[in-house]
Formats: structure tokens, sequence, C-alpha cells
């Protein structure tokens, strides 16, 4: 579903896909509750919430990227982790990968 970026929000906090400016959530699996936000794009996931448990990326990046973590944060407590160790995060929990939308 297509929403600005200032109502993301709601949409992570319920892990529901959408796409907005620049800024997008989907299932890796719904199977195995896999849910990323991204930015800009797959090489940036800025939020991961596998079976429960939300993990942050940690690296900065642009304004704008700070502006939209902001904008999309679940408003729960999360665990911080670097781009890399979050890629990791989402390859070992996902069971049938689909490896062209994740680069580890």
């Amino acid at each position: 579903m297509k929403v600005s970026n200032t109502n993301c929000r709601e949409f992570v906090i319920n892990k529901k896909p959408f796409k907005a400016n620049n800024l997008f959530a989907e299932y890796i699996t719904p199977i195995d509750d896999v849910y990323v936000v991204y930015s800009y794009g797959y090489h940036f996931p800025m939020f991961v919430n596998v079976k429960g448990t939300w993990y942050e990326n940690s690296d900065r990046y642009s304004v704008s990227t700070s502006k939209q973590k902001n904008q999309a944060h679940p408003l729960v407590k999360t665990i911080k982790v670097p781009t890399n160790e979050i890629k990791n995060i989402i390859h070992n929990n996902v069971n049938g990968r689909n490896n062209q939308q994740i680069e580890v």
C-alpha cells in the first residue's frame, strides 16, 4: 500500500507491507515472521522484526535517512546493530531465502 513517510509508523507497528517515499517494508517470508523496513533499497534495512523482536540499524547515513528512521520507528525497545549484523539476522532467520533480496 502506498503511504506517506509521516503515516508509515502505524504500518510498521502492525507489521504491514507498505511503500512510501524512498521507504518501504515487506515480509521476507511471512512463514518465518521476518518483517523488514528498508530505506532507499534492499541495501539498507532500517528495522527488522524477527518473531516479535525488533532490531534497529545503528549505522548513520544521511539526514534524510535519519528522518525516515524517526518516522518509521515502531516505538518499542529495539536492539541496535550495524548494517552487516542486521543483514546477518535477516539471513539467519529466513528459511527458503530469497537471495536476490538479501545481500550479506
